[in-house]
């Protein structure tokens, strides 16, 4: 009754959600108090609990602190309501709202520096914060980032049926992305005003670039065999590298 859980931090603040529930929790105490005849353990329970919660909800320190950070948490909202787009609108719409909203926190930040840092942030990532109201294929958050990687992985795996996908990634990566660039009904690169026909794409390679990119391909496998190696067993990889080192030497 007295705990509460939360899956959405830090957008809704554990503490302060608390501290309403504590004051709900000691106004329920109270009228169980007031109408309970008895003088008797159960009452002396219900007193003790009172007094712990009273002890809390009228300290002056957290008070102050759980009213500022209401006061925060509405304007993180508002912030959050901004970049979600929830009714759709177009991104001079949104960057539009987001300046109104940047010079209200500047002013807010004159007076109190705490808002410095998120007008400084704001400011740092400015130019990148709404390409995704433009381009639905952009993910707009950190979690939709990851979802979309993993969509990604899966549909890689599935394509190669290699169970190393990470390697498959840093050694195809270019092939793979040429792959997603032509497939659907509007290409990305068609959009951008590049040729999606392949046998078009293949002709303009030249069998000497090919070359160059494989021999590229595969001394990243090496570097990467290596790599494996040190993970199961660095001590044998050294001293693989010392003998071979001595063996060298001796030859010069």
């Amino acid at each position: 009754m007295l705990k509460i859980t939360t899956d959405s931090f830090p957008f809704d603040l554990y503490y302060v959600q608390l501290y309403d529930r504590y004051r709900k929790v000691r106004t329920t105490i109270r009228r169980c108090i007031s109408e309970y005849p008895y003088e008797d353990a159960y009452r002396d329970a219900l007193c003790k609990l009172d007094a712990i919660l009273t002890s809390v909800l009228v300290d002056k320190c957290v008070k102050t602190l759980a009213k500022s950070l209401k006061y925060d948490r509405r304007i993180f909202r508002r912030l959050r309501g901004i970049l979600e787009n929830e009714d759709q609108r177009s991104r001079e719409v949104v960057e539009g709202r987001m300046s109104r909203f940047l010079s209200s926190l500047e002013r807010k930040a004159t007076t109190n520096k705490k808002y410095a840092p998120l007008v400084k942030q704001l400011k740092k990532f400015w130019g990148g914060l709404f390409y995704t109201y433009d381009h639905d294929c952009i993910p707009r958050t950190n979690n939709d980032m990851e979802r979309f990687i993993w969509e990604l992985r899966k549909k890689w795996k599935r394509m190669t049926g290699c169970t190393r996908v990470d390697e498959w990634i840093a050694f195809r990566a270019p092939t793979g992305i040429y792959m997603f660039n032509l497939i659907g009904c509007s290409p990305p690169l068609k959009e951008l005003g590049f040729s999606v026909d392949l046998a078009e794409m293949l002709s303009s390679v030249s069998y000497e670039s090919y070359r160059r990119c494989m021999e590229e391909y595969e001394g990243q496998k090496g570097d990467d065999r290596i790599r494996r190696r040190g993970n199961h067993d660095v001590e044998a990889v050294l001293t693989e590298i010392e003998r071979l080192n001595r063996a060298v030497s001796m030859r010069e």
